[in-house]
């Protein structure tokens, strides 16, 4: 999983490098039969003699790109002079990220200013998922992000191993579902001590909550998932936070068995994400539709310079043009307008290069959408519609 180091590294180092950079995004998914044998490299040597890039940088990328086995979807590999010697970082991601336009080649490659805006927008507007497994012997935590999922090994340490055996004896799915007593006097005495065990119980709960509240904050958890039998998951949602229970979107059945790999919860959770991920889309334009929303590019673009949007949904694949003044950087959905009110020069761009940086400066939430709320931005809304603030 990237770590805060290297996100702050693409930020400084690679985001404020001076131009010229290459910046090099290459579709690597090995589910794909054009990526067997590394199908990719011939592609990515290809793209790059067409760029005549300077011949120390071009062997330094050659010898990355050899050299590496990228295991994720997306291979990214950006290089420039530094300290008059080549420099190279590369990074594999397990998605793929959106305004990259891989369609031709699978390659995307540009020598010049740096073009991080894809990267940086999967590292902001990515949600981060906390998952708590509950099991029989001692829950767990996992953080995923970015299609990659590690386990915190440290979340619960405070919980002893006779409080996890103590709990998992008194579970909410053992309490509930065991044999009635068979007299009132058997009853009674199970009444006490369910009510001890209550007690006990509760402050356990609670401390858990404590905990897990904890690693949301650290970790900056912006979902949640629980993992494990219904009974028990839904009984300790009761004993979090508000905040947190806000956070709850899917209770998911438990694994076979406790000690089940990163890799086996990651096959249990993530298709269960993106199921989540397009449904919150496809609410997103469906509430900008009900609500005060606009869209159509020229609306939308108006709008969001006048900062007046909260959030703008775009499709994942962005194909469109529009004009942009080469010194105000004012941007228009066409020439006529453009020419009207661009008092310097002006440019024809891809909104998709610099639709994030545009509604970064204005303080609005981007959010590319996929699947059905795709169709319906392209199909109804112009390709592109936003929710106002107010």
């Amino acid at each position: 999983m990237i770590s805060r180091s290297e996100i702050e590294i693409i930020r400084k180092e690679i985001g404020l490098h001076e131009a010229p950079l290459l910046s090099m995004y290459i579709d690597v998914d090995p589910s794909k039969r054009e990526n067997a044998r590394k199908g990719w490299l011939v592609r990515a040597k290809n793209t790059l003699k067409d760029l005549h890039i300077p011949k120390p940088i071009e062997t330094a990328v050659y010898g990355i790109l050899d050299a590496s086995r990228p295991e994720g979807k997306t291979y990214i590999v950006f290089a420039a002079e530094k300290d008059k010697r080549p420099w190279v970082k590369d990074f594999t991601f397990k998605v793929e990220l959106p305004v990259v336009d891989l369609a031709h080649g699978r390659v995307e490659a540009r020598w010049g200013e740096p073009y991080i805006a894809p990267l940086i927008y999967a590292l902001d507007e990515y949600e981060r998922y906390g998952v708590v497994f509950l099991n029989k012997e001692r829950w767990r935590l996992f953080e995923a992000f970015l299609g990659e999922i590690e386990e915190v090994m440290d979340a619960f340490n405070e919980i002893s191993r006779e409080d996890w055996r103590r709990i998992s004896a008194d579970s909410p799915s053992m309490r509930y579902s065991g044999p009635k007593p068979s007299s009132s006097r058997a009853g009674a005495a199970v009444d006490r001590y369910a009510r001890k065990m209550d007690a006990w119980a509760q402050r356990f709960y609670k401390n858990v909550a404590r905990l897990t509240e904890k690693f949301v904050s650290e970790h900056d958890i912006t979902r949640l998932i629980l993992l494990g039998i219904p009974e028990e998951t839904h009984f300790f949602e009761q004993y979090l936070p508000r905040p947190l229970r806000d956070k709850v979107v899917a209770h998911l059945a438990s694994l076979p068995t406790p000690q089940a790999s990163p890799r086996e919860v990651a096959e249990k959770i993530f298709p269960e994400i993106e199921k989540i991920e397009r449904q919150k889309e496809l609410e997103l334009v469906d509430r900008i539709r009900e609500q005060p929303g606009l869209w159509g590019l020229g609306p939308v673009l108006e709008s969001l310079q006048l900062g007046r949007l909260h959030v703008i949904a775009v499709p994942w694949e962005l194909k469109t043009m529009v004009w942009k003044c080469t010194d105000s950087g004012l941007v228009f959905a066409d020439e006529a307008t453009a020419d009207e009110l661009c008092h310097d020069k002006k440019e024809e761009v891809e909104l998709r290069d610099i639709i994030v940086e545009l509604a970064s400066s204005y303080g609005t939430r981007v959010e590319f959408v996929r699947g059905r709320a795709a169709d319906v931005l392209l199909r109804e809304m112009g390709g592109i519609a936003g929710l106002a603030r107010w």
